[in-house]
């Protein structure tokens, strides 16, 4: 298990006895086993970013605040304006996706995310809890989006727009630079 992973079951352990919710509640509320909640919570198994998605409606709290690293603060500012050095910073424990927060926090009806891919990697997108519409503009490397129907290569300048449900993978088609990007979606999701 990664420092990650632990760090995912602390703050899942956190949020779950500060709102008074036993392990067996947690497991009927998320359709997971109470056995496998605490070895996520003890850091010997991690999760499937799936499962997270519902830990995290579960405890009424947004998938974030598992996730950050740590550097940044975990609780929403209410400051409208988000400085680069305080981004809230978080990665899946199955995805090779990083990602930034983009907007203040994760009240509002959109959400923006920057994010970054290395060369020859990419992840297959898991359906969100509800549908949703995204749009991608690619700051640089390039950006290969493959939809439920099409496939598309987006170089630096390029965007697309999408519903959400039709998104199957993200994956960098540079060869030799991350690509970085920015999505929005809305509704807020994450």
């Amino acid at each position: 298990m990664t420092s990650e992973d632990i760090q995912v079951g602390e703050r899942i352990k956190e949020r779950r006895q500060s709102l008074g919710i036993s392990l067996r509640e947690l497991a009927g509320r998320t359709e997971l086993s109470a056995a496998f909640l605490s070895q996520v919570e003890r850091g010997q198994a991690n999760t499937s970013l799936s499962s997270l998605r519902r830990i995290a409606g579960a405890l009424d709290t947004p998938l974030i605040f598992f996730l950050d690293d740590g550097d940044s603060p975990s609780v929403p500012q209410h400051d409208p304006v988000v400085r680069a050095g305080r981004r809230p910073k978080f990665n899946s424990p199955d995805s090779v996706v990083e990602y930034e927060l983009l907007t203040p926090d994760l009240s509002r009806k959109m959400e923006v995310i920057c994010g970054r891919v290395k060369p020859g990697s990419g992840n297959v997108v898991r359906h969100l809890r509800e549908p949703t519409e995204e749009w991608i503009y690619v700051l640089s490397g390039a950006l290969r989006v493959r939809l439920t129907a099409t496939e598309h290569v987006l170089n630096p300048g390029d965007s697309i727009y999408f519903e959400g449900a039709q998104l199957r993978a993200l994956e960098c088609a540079s060869s030799n630079e991350d690509v970085i990007w920015i999505s929005v979606f809305t509704p807020a999701v994450f």
